[in-house]
């Protein structure tokens, strides 16, 4: 797995950085976060004093590219651009701010629930595990919304009949991930419980997962892969092998491959399609992260642990070969997925 230098993590937190101040364009749904939908659609009145995640094409992205910031900073203390991000943390992350998302998400319904809910709660945990002088500030001031996210995710996980299991942003196997990522930092057994009993309950018995369907279409999830890293974390390492072994076939079979080989996105040039070429290129990184974490999680003698380290590098090197292929539809997001995945190393 490629390690992340200081100089790749500039890059990685220049993404952020270049788009956390841009607006969001007006949503094809009604939705009035930034944009008020009267006789004409305009801009909230002083949003940056009102908002914090208003840049970086959506919400989740706004605060996925936060969570970077952060956790750039954090292993990078010294970085050319540290004054810079903490001036973009100190903008959006003040009091102020926080308040007017809270008043919003009131009476938003289900506005980015889960996979939105899930991130504000993992740039949360990155915040309260962070040793400098304005994180606990920073942290304080987001506890309001994060307690109120974390009361709706209960009752949304208890309450689901069925997961999604697509490859996109409303996999719930996926977001149950990163609110474990949470309740590991932050202590919240009501959240923990929601999040373990759904994973048991929706996912225990799942077997032979169909890998020939992936990747679908432009997805940037492996569905397979999220609900496999997802267990790995759930159960014990014994437990962990077993149900494996049921659900993802033989790293060496034909049944596996693709999970195995990079999309290849070089053929993709079309400007309506580069979103969706931006989604492929974080697959790349969705998988690699993934494996590491299976590895992880498994008995040390596993013959599957060198197989899945092996494919999880070669997965990482070709995202970060590929990294900024799609211009700005990639550039909101995708340094987001590639820190988590060298965290994964």
């Amino acid at each position: 797995m490629p390690a992340l230098t200081e100089p790749q993590a500039l890059a990685m937190v220049a993404m952020p950085l270049s788009c956390l101040d841009h607006p969001q364009a007006v949503p094809e749904q009604r939705v009035d976060y930034l944009w008020v939908h009267d006789s004409k659609p305009h801009m909230l009145d002083s949003y940056d004093k009102n908002r914090a995640f208003y840049g970086c094409f959506d919400w989740h992205s706004a605060v996925n590219s936060t969570w970077t910031m952060v956790a750039v900073l954090k292993q990078f203390p010294n970085i050319p651009v540290s004054r810079l991000i903490q001036e973009k943390l100190k903008d959006h992350l003040g009091k102020k701010n926080i308040e007017g998302e809270m008043e919003f998400f009131k009476s938003a319904k289900n506005f980015e629930v889960p996979y939105g809910y899930a991130w504000l709660l993992k740039l949360y945990a990155e915040l309260q595990g962070w040793d400098h002088p304005d994180a606990k500030k920073y942290a304080e001031n987001l506890a309001p919304l994060v307690q109120q996210f974390s009361k709706k995710l209960v009752g949304y996980f208890n309450d689901l009949p069925f997961p999604t299991r697509s490859g996109l942003h409303p996999n719930t196997a996926f977001s149950l991930g990163l609110v474990l990522d949470y309740t590991e930092i932050v202590s919240d057994p009501p959240l923990r419980e929601a999040a373990v009993k759904t994973a048991n309950r929706f996912f225990l018995a799942d077997r032979n997962c169909p890998t020939a369907y992936e990747p679908g279409g432009t997805e940037f999830l492996s569905p397979c892969l999220a609900e496999a890293r997802l267990m790995s974390r759930v159960l014990d390492r014994q437990h962990v092998a077993q149900w494996l072994t049921d659900f993802l076939p033989s790293a060496y079979s034909e049944t596996f491959k693709p999970l195995t080989v990079p999309v290849d996105v070089s053929g993709i040039t079309k400007e309506d399609q580069l979103a969706g070429k931006s989604h492929l290129i974080g697959l790349a990184f969705q998988r690699a992260e993934a494996m590491m974490g299976i590895a992880h999680a498994l008995p040390a003698d596993d013959p599957r642990v060198p197989v899945l380290a092996r494919l999880a590098a070669i997965n990482a090197t070709s995202g970060f070969k590929a990294l900024a292929d799609a211009g700005y539809y990639g550039s909101h997001w995708l340094g987001t997925y590639a820190v988590m995945c060298s965290r994964a190393r």
